[in-house]
């Protein structure tokens, strides 16, 4: 069982297996309990009847500044920030920020005039082609264990 945990831990978190769509790839580098956190609080915030978009933007601040913490402290050994530890903490609040603005989330609640799936779409395909790029000119081919 160590050497299965070893062996995951060591693979870079932005490579992807050749059947995963955008969404996946980029999902991958986002914590899940972050995940499941928006997710959780969209569906409270979308079952009622008078929300302000305000209150989106709250839950999509909160959990955009708490995704690199959340990196740094819980999924990462030793826990805290160190230089090795920037570029995960960076990708994943970016990679979280995309994602949400794929689904709409406070920018579809705040601009329906402007916002349209189609823009969300494209900025998840970039995001999930450049991060990876980004990932060997920071590391130089060796990203840290995580």
């Amino acid at each position: 069982m160590r050497q299965f945990i070893k062996r995951m831990r060591s693979r870079p978190p932005f490579t992807a297996g050749p059947d995963e769509s955008y969404f996946d790839k980029l999902l991958r580098n986002i914590p899940a309990d972050i995940v499941t956190g928006y997710v959780a609080l969209s569906g409270l915030l979308s079952g009622q009847t008078i929300t302000s978009p305000i209150l989106h933007w709250i839950v999509f601040s909160a959990l955009l500044g708490l995704t690199p913490l959340y990196v740094c402290f819980m999924k990462t050994q030793p826990p805290g920030f160190m230089p090795n530890k920037i570029f995960p903490c960076v990708a994943s609040a970016f990679a979280f920020a995309v994602w949400v603005f794929a689904l709409g989330g406070p920018f579809a609640a705040t601009w329906p005039e402007w916002y349209l799936p189609v823009y969300g779409s494209i900025a998840l395909i970039l995001t999930t082609l450049i991060l990876p790029v980004l990932e060997k000119i920071f590391y130089n081919d060796t990203p840290p264990t995580s």
